[in-house]
């Protein structure tokens, strides 16, 4: 009978311990708010890139079409006129550098590079005279 009475006081004073716990629950707060804190401040970072880099992305689209833009408007004024020799453009998007090589009798080579500040496109256009028709578009570093 002794060890019954053993087992029983044992399981009394941890019965009496969760309850002294659930009592006294100050203690418990403290790092539940610093787990929700640290969730927050996680996703509010994670949300916060995601949007920087898709406004990052949207200039840099937004700069490419419009170098694209210039682009097609240096080959409309050499398809207009197809006895031009090279020339330069100035826009408010940069300046337009346009070289023409005849390749052969039949096609042309019209060589675009635009400068926006720092950056550099290069195009590179085949033009056949015969069609008078845009042939490839070459797109190089």
């Amino acid at each position: 009978m002794l060890p019954f009475k053993m087992e029983k006081k044992k399981e009394h004073r941890f019965i009496h311990s969760i309850k002294r716990l659930r009592k006294n629950e100050s203690g418990m707060i403290y790092p539940h708010v610093l787990v929700l804190l640290f969730l927050m401040s996680a996703a509010a970072v994670t949300a916060t890139d995601a949007a920087v880099t898709k406004m990052k992305t949207a200039d840099q689209l937004t700069e490419y079409y419009e170098m694209r833009l210039v682009e097609l408007m240096a080959v409309r004024f050499v398809l207009k006129n197809p006895d031009t020799a090279s020339f330069t453009m100035k826009t408010n998007k940069g300046t337009t550098d346009v070289q023409l090589l005849d390749q052969s009798e039949i096609e042309r080579s019209i060589r675009i590079t635009t400068t926006r500040g720092k950056r550099q496109f290069y195009a590179t256009f085949l033009y056949n005279k015969e069609n008078n028709r845009l042939t490839k578009r070459i797109e190089h570093q």
